[in-house]
This record gives structure tokens, sequence and C-alpha cells, in this order.
């Protein structure tokens, strides 16, 4: 497997030309080896762009976060962090 920094490259290579749905291929790939990786969350929170978007993303932090993630004390602060975001976000549109 490339390296995730290389795979966050190719992501935003793929958002920066409007192919986001190949973008999420790679950053749900980076996700399921570090799910607390906060660049692929912000990735991943940049290429939704509607409320419905938004709604889904919410959604699949919570499955990442329970099926992948332990040592919970210290993700629950990741995860709010990635949450407020996505709540920024969703008051911007």
């Amino acid at each position: 497997m490339a390296k995730l920094w290389e795979m966050l490259d190719q992501a935003y290579y793929y958002i920066n030309n409007g192919c986001h749905r190949e973008a999420q291929y790679i950053l749900d790939q980076v996700l399921s080896a570090d799910p607390q990786n906060m660049d692929a969350w912000d990735a991943y929170i940049h290429i939704c762009n509607t409320q419905d978007d938004l709604e889904d993303l919410r959604n699949h932090i919570v499955n990442v976060w329970d099926s992948g993630v332990r040592d919970r004390d210290y993700l629950l602060a990741t995860q709010r962090f990635v949450l407020q975001r996505l709540e920024e976000k969703m008051s911007s549109l």
C-alpha cells in the first residue's frame, strides 16, 4: 500500500480536478488505515457541497469511529473537532 501522505496527495489531486468520487475512494482507504487522520477528514469535509452530503458524512464519521478506533478518551476529542468542523461547513451553506 502507498504511504498515507502519497494517498492524500492523490486525493487532493482528484479534489482539485473535480473528481470527488475518486477522492472519496482514496480518503476511505486512508481513514481505514488511520481513522484519526485530520487531513483526510478535512478533505472529506471540503468535498461536501450540500446539507445532505454533510449529513451523510456525519453518519460516516460515527461509523468509522465506532468500527475502527481504540482508546476512546483521546478519540472523542478528535471526533468532536471533526464534527465541529462539519457543523461550521453546514452553517456556511
